[in-house]
């Protein structure tokens, strides 16, 4: 069966009821991305916008003069995009320009805006969110509220001894039916929000999204509160630039701010070492365009900085701008004070602000009023109120939903019953309309006599929770698709144990179940037995790679496991990393990978190299004798009287090809030691490296006399070396350079002082060293070339000449180009190291 798709996180994007706007941080701010409900609320389109600057699609209204918005919501943006951190603005006026079909020019608008930069996993700002809320109608309520207050006084204060008592139960009513649409309110809001934290969950295990919450900072030191440090934000705070005020006296820098109680409490910190926190404290500063003073209200901490002995030396100063949300809040309690509202405008403007649609059925006359809102949600006539017939309400209700309604209906109106219902039923308001959910609350009315005289109840659409509900279902079940098609045991939980888990990861372990499987990590490693495949110890908790993920540590490890059920060894390489929302870690992912078999091959395989090199070295070894004695017999008929001169031509090709293959049994001997016996042996003593190079010159220039090797010293040459091994180094490179390099040419000896190390160059012209050769040039059994040589070896030369390099503690580089030729270059230090061999015993002898 083939997996499920993964989640069309776009559409998600496009269909999500908040008001998104997604730009790029350039200088023109462009559109890449937006919400449907953007597009609504704004009246454009996704082709109009997408791909545009920002402020050409939203500019400030032309006929407005005093129009701000595209100035404001600019440095916002710039604000975000410069400090990486959100950006809350002030409620703003920004119209919007109609479409030409619907008569064009621009519309008033008031938003709530917030800005928030996208980061790349660098730290890079990748995009900026634009996150508004029409508040349009908020604040034209709150200008109507004025209006309404003032004709309200003016009644008052004619009827207000006739009406006083009937206008005192009106509002006690009303206060009662506010609270329980405010319980309402909250239940719903409470439901919805607990919605939208688990679809954020979700997506922030998807996505890793993380939302950083800004923070103004500075730092004052000395008596002089010296201005040592200030964040942008503490700036913006201020209303300066950071060089007008970094490294000046505070109040020097904000001259307006002495004089209103900051400095006595910056000296009690100073003084004291005491913290300070201020709430809501007033300020003046000058921000404002000209200088001119803005009354500001902060929140604030001034945290005493101590030196290294302890002594306070300076303060560190946190502070929030409260200004908005203190007015915000002030407005808001002013509001609610006031007792001459009537309770009819409390209550609309209330239900309106809350998104409730009200209802009230007048049990007497069998009547049903609704609002504009509840109107709308069960489809019935635009009008408001509309006074309707109880029965046309249910009607709307879903067939599957009215019985359940119906019956909560009758026992809170029964004597004796429940009072009042909650419910979520779904509505059809009409045909070929969409199904909605709505969330319907209602409280009964008694008179004097407790007679139940009416039903008061709100409603609210809640289809935007139910949908996200339902689209949580579907992310869950996805990623359980998603667990169960990874090939590789995979299992996600936390220190009481594993949450989830794919049938791989059942199987591997030997586990029936995942409730089984699920049970405290320390007795989970007691009963699998998990071992260290290095020297294998029995892994303590600390050291499971699931705990280690957990606790912060990211970690591939290979372990020796056994099967449950067959009690079968396993190597398992587990790769394990902890789960993180936010800045918490709430559990650990671990990916096991069974690689008992692949162990099983690479032990093999390491068998067989070892063999083989060893099997080499003891050929090599024994070939030795057989081959001095063809060298000494030949050598000697070569001298012997009795040899014709017809057959000594033989004789010397026998002495020279058992010459050959002497160097090549050294080489091997060499490489054997080189890779299995812990390097070459060296033997130093004082030598002089001119003295061997030219011993060097001198033996290459006896068997190629038409050549031209030539010699060039520098500086103090002398050290402790292995005199007969940097022989065999440097005859080896001088008989590459001969062979890779035309007959006609040089080639160079150049040795050099360079202070604590001397250099011996080797070079030669002709055809450069091919460029894929020369990562391998040093690996045993290659050559310089793809063609050879006919006078080349085993393809061992350099191989041991890196290994002499080295057991001299010296190293070895190349360059090979067409115009420069081919160079080696070794760098020796003028003592060689001790033999770790050597070194022991001189060690137990002191």
């Amino acid at each position: 069966m083939s997996s499920p798709s993964s989640p069309d996180f776009q559409q998600l994007f496009e269909k999500c009821p908040g008001l998104y706007l997604i730009a790029l941080p350039d200088a023109d701010f462009t559109l890449v991305a937006v919400s449907d409900a953007y597009l609504s609320a704004t009246m454009a389109t996704r082709e109009g916008i997408l791909g545009r600057p920002l402020f050409e699609v939203f500019p400030d209204n032309p006929a407005d003069p005093s129009a701000t918005g595209v100035r404001n919501l600019r440095a916002s943006l710039e604000r975000a995009r410069a400090t990486r951190s959100a950006d809350t603005m002030a409620v703003q006026k920004y119209d919007i320009r109609r479409p030409a079909a619907e008569g064009g020019g621009f519309e008033e608008r008031y938003w709530s805006p917030i800005n928030l930069p996208v980061l790349s996993p660098e730290g890079a700002v990748r995009y900026l969110l634009h996150r508004v809320e029409d508040v349009t109608d908020s604040v034209r309520l709150a200008r109507r509220g004025d209006d309404e207050r003032e004709r309200t006084t003016a009644l008052q204060s004619r009827n207000l001894e006739v009406e006083l008592p009937r206008r005192s139960q009106e509002l006690q009513t009303a206060n009662q039916e506010l609270r329980e649409a405010l319980r309402a309110r909250d239940e719903a809001l409470a439901q919805a929000s607990q919605a939208r934290a688990e679809a954020e969950r979700q997506r922030a295990w998807l996505h890793s999204l993380f939302m950083q919450a800004p923070t103004a900072i500075a730092i004052f030191r000395g008596p002089r509160y010296i201005i040592e440090l200030a964040s942008h934000l503490m700036c913006r705070i201020w209303g300066r630039h950071p060089e007008q005020v970094l490294g000046k006296p505070l109040f020097e820098a904000l001259p307006e701010a002495a004089d209103q109680g900051f400095e006595e409490l910056l000296d009690g910190v100073l003084a004291t070492g005491e913290p300070y926190v201020g709430r809501e404290l007033p300020a003046r500063l000058a921000r404002l365009e000209g200088g001119a003073l803005e009354d500001v209200l902060f929140n604030f901490v001034y945290e005493p900085m101590r030196d290294s002995q302890g002594h306070v030396e300076g303060v560190i100063a946190v502070a929030s701008d409260v200004t908005e949300q203190v007015r915000a809040r002030r407005q808001t309690e002013a509001l609610a004070a006031e007792e001459l509202r009537t309770a009819e405008e409390r209550l609309r403007l209330a239900t309106e602000a809350m998104g409730l649609g009200t209802w009230d059925m007048n049990l007497t006359t069998d009547t049903l009023v609704c609002d504009e809102r509840m109107c709308a949600l069960f489809g019935l006539p635009a009008s408001a109120p509309v006074l309707v017939a109880p029965s046309t309400l249910f009607s709307r209700v879903h067939p599957e939903d009215c019985e359940h309604l119906e019956r909560l209906t009758r026992e809170a109106l029964a004597p004796g019953g429940t009072g009042g219902f909650a419910c979520e039923c779904r509505v059809a308001p009409g045909e070929g309309q969409e199904e909605r959910w709505v969330c319907m609350q209602g409280r009964v009315h008694l008179d004097a006599t407790g007679r139940p005289v009416r039903f008061l109840g709100t409603g609210q659409d809640i289809t935007g929770r139910k949908r996200a509900a339902a689209q949580l279902a579907r992310n869950t079940a996805i990623l359980q698709a998603i667990l169960q098609s990874i090939p590789d045991a995979l299992y996600v939980g936390d220190a009481t144990g594993i949450k989830q888990a794919n049938a791989a990861a059942l199987e591997m372990l030997g586990f029936g179940s995942l409730e089984e499987l699920n049970q405290n990590v320390a007795l989970l490693g007691e009963r699998l037995q998990n071992r260290s495949i290095e020297d294998g110890h029995r892994l303590t908790l600390e050291e499971e790679p699931f705990m280690r993920a957990f606790h912060g540590q990211p970690t591939v490890q290979e372990v020796r496991t056994r099967h449950l059920v067959t009690g079968r060894e396993l190597v398992v390489r587990c790769a394990a990393a902890p789960v993180r929302v936010g800045d918490e870690i709430v559990g650990a992912v671990a990916v096991n990978t069974d690689v008992t078999e692949r162990k099983q091959a690479e032990a093999e395989l390491q068998q067989a190299a070892e063999f083989r090199e060893r099997f080499i070295g003891i050929v090599s070894h024994d070939l030795r004798n057989p081959l001095n004695a063809i060298l000494l017999s030949a050598n000697a008929l070569m001298r012997s009287d009795c040899v014709l001169q017809q057959h000594l031509k033989s004789v010397r090709r026998i002495a020279t090809s058992a010459e050959r293959m002497g160097r090549m049994i050294s080489d091997l001997l060499d490489f054997t030691r080189g890779r299995l016996g812990g390097g070459i042996p060296i033997s130093s003593r004082p030598a002089h490296l001119r003295s061997i190079c030219q011993q060097v010159l001198e033996e290459l220039g006896a068997g190629n006399a038409q050549r031209e090797l030539r010699l060039r010293t520098q500086g103090d040459l002398r050290g402790e070396w292995d005199s007969d091994r940097l022989a065999q180094l440097l005859g080896n490179l001088g008989k590459n350079a001969l062979d890779y390099s035309p007959e006609d040419s040089p080639v160079d000896f150049v040795a050099r002082d360079e202070g604590d190390t001397v250099c011996v160059e080797v070079h030669n012209g002709g055809p450069p060293i091919p460029e894929d050769l020369l990562p391998h040039i040093f690996e045993p059994f290659r050559r310089s070339t793809d063609d050879g040589h006919p006078t080349s070896g085993l393809g061992l030369g350099l191989f041991i000449v890196q290994q002499i390099a080295r057991a001299h503690g010296g190293r070895v580089e190349v360059s090979s180009t067409e115009a420069e030729g081919t160079t080696f270059a070794v760098r020796l230090p003028r003592s060689a190291p001790i033999p770790e061999a050597q070194a022991r015993p001189m060690a137990a002898a002191r």
